[in-house]
């Protein structure tokens, strides 16, 4: 079924449609998206679909500012934190068609004074996240991209370069320095550029925030969104710096209207050539042959057995998931900071085909996931008690499921089956199990990792199919 077809009144979304003096029948978008924002507290969201390069769906809701009346319009700028990436790998394919540069080029060919395993590492590996470069850290927010640059070149390589594919900051803000060099502007400019001006948008670019001493200072951004988090029952102001410097990384500020525009003209070959496009929508390819987690800046995966690009941020102020085979984009922004990249695959579900659903697997250790469950409905209610983890779940699960984990199991809705899907023995007593479990409002799958005690060292929701 197609996104059209459940558009009742695409241009009108949000209304009500009476059909023969019939009951009033509302968008599943909107209920969909209204039942989340109740359940995970946000104030304001913004939704496009895109379909076949055309926008069929944009629609705002809620609000954009607590502290007046500011209703989400499309044209309302939200932070998009991570997934300002999606731009970023735009501006990048556009300066190689221009032949300002390569993909291929190296990146010491930038550099003066580049250490020799710099060597051989391309632009193609930083826009991939496979370089090796080590994470620059302590910086002042004020410094520029080729002052971080050279900081990388002191730091030995934190993995062979091509052998893996481990996201971080500081390929990225190599990758800024490079363009700005090459071309001569500033990022901000380049957006501005090679999208903003070809594509005529009108809400989408950077504020420019530099703190000196006490005083913080940015540009004026007509009619955007603050950041909020949820936290002990009440609203928290949560706005998050991004240095200058990072800004093809993050920082990015867009609308919904602005940001279906983008996916639009590229779904279209409106804006990049078909086989840059095919750069950005297809993983790198590692070293020995195996698919990368990201293309040029944009992330994979796979859901409902089908692949998907695009990026999160935030981890949910913004969700770009773009779906080759059907030529689908979903776009969400909110302004809740505390939330889970929920809505994206959820408003999906209304269009994608159901995946086949497998039977669950016998239990022979009902215990294991009675703990499970147990820990889970505890976690929603703000308790985590840390003996259940092993001092590596203590380190990475005990926070999360404090933060973000309870964040995405109350919107979720409460829990109501967990079912094993798949298990896999490991050394030394490890196993490791793939269950689902079904909540009110959505089913997740989990990676659950436990040792020979039967404490737990993982217990990862999946975005996707894979694990």
């Amino acid at each position: 079924m197609s996104v059209r077809r459940l558009m009742l009144v695409p241009a009108f979304a949000g209304a009500l449609f009476l059909t023969g003096g019939g009951p009033a029948l509302a968008d599943p978008v909107d209920d969909l998206v209204r039942g989340y924002m109740e359940a995970a507290h946000i104030p304001g969201a913004a939704v496009a679909l895109v379909e076949d390069g055309r926008i069929v769906k944009l629609e705002g809701y809620g609000q954009a500012n607590l502290e007046w009346e500011s209703p989400v319009t499309p044209d309302t700028p939200f932070q998009t934190a991570s997934a300002s990436k999606v731009v970023a790998g735009v501006v990048l394919m556009r300066l190689v068609e221009q032949g300002t540069l390569s993909l291929d080029d190296p990146i010491p060919t930038f550099f003066e004074g580049a250490p020799e395993s710099w060597n051989g590492i391309t632009v193609r590996h930083l826009a991939g996240h496979t370089s090796g470069l080590g994470e620059v850290r302590g910086l002042p927010n004020t410094a520029t991209t080729r002052e971080v640059a050279i900081e990388a070149m002191t730091l030995p390589l934190a993995y062979p370069t091509g052998t893996e594919s481990r996201y971080g900051l500081t390929d990225f803000v190599v990758m800024t320095a490079i363009m700005e060099k090459a071309s001569g502007l500033s990022y901000p400019e380049l957006v501005r550029r090679e999208i903003v001006e070809p594509l005529g948008l009108t809400h989408t670019g950077f504020s420019m925030m530099r703190e000196t001493g006490s005083v913080r200072a940015a540009e004026i951004m007509p009619g955007s969104a603050r950041v909020y988090g949820w936290r002990d029952g009440v609203q928290r102001d949560e706005a998050f710096i991004y240095p200058v410097h990072a800004y093809a990384a993050g920082g990015l500020y867009s609308s919904a209207r602005d940001i279906a525009t983008l996916m639009a003209a590229l779904d279209g070959g409106r804006l990049l050539k078909p086989e840059s496009f095919a750069l950005l929508t297809s993983p790198a390819r590692l070293n020995d042959g195996r698919d990368g987690g990201f293309g040029v800046g944009w992330t994979f995966d796979r859901y409902h057995g089908r692949t998907t690009v695009g990026h999160t941020g935030g981890p949910a102020l913004a969700d770009v998931m773009h779906v080759p085979s059907e030529r689908l984009t979903v776009i969400v922004l909110t302004n809740q900071r505390r939330f889970y990249p929920l809505l994206s695959h959820a408003i999906a579900d209304l269009s994608l085909p159901p995946a086949p659903e497998a039977a669950a697997i016998a239990d022979s250790r009902p215990e294991m996931t009675a703990a499970l469950r147990r820990m889970l409905e505890e976690a929603v209610a703000g308790r985590v008690e840390p003996a259940v983890f092993t001092a590596e779940g203590q380190e990475g699960l005990v926070p999360f499921y404090q933060d973000f984990g309870q964040a995405m199991l109350a919107a979720v809705g409460p829990l109501q089956a967990v079912e094993l899907m798949d298990e896999r023995p490991g050394e030394a007593g490890e196993l490791r199990r793939r269950y689902r479990v079904r909540f009110e409002r959505r089913t997740l799958d989990f990676v659950v990792r436990t040792d020979a005690a039967g404490l737990f060292s993982e217990i990862r929701p999946l975005s996707g199919d894979d694990i």
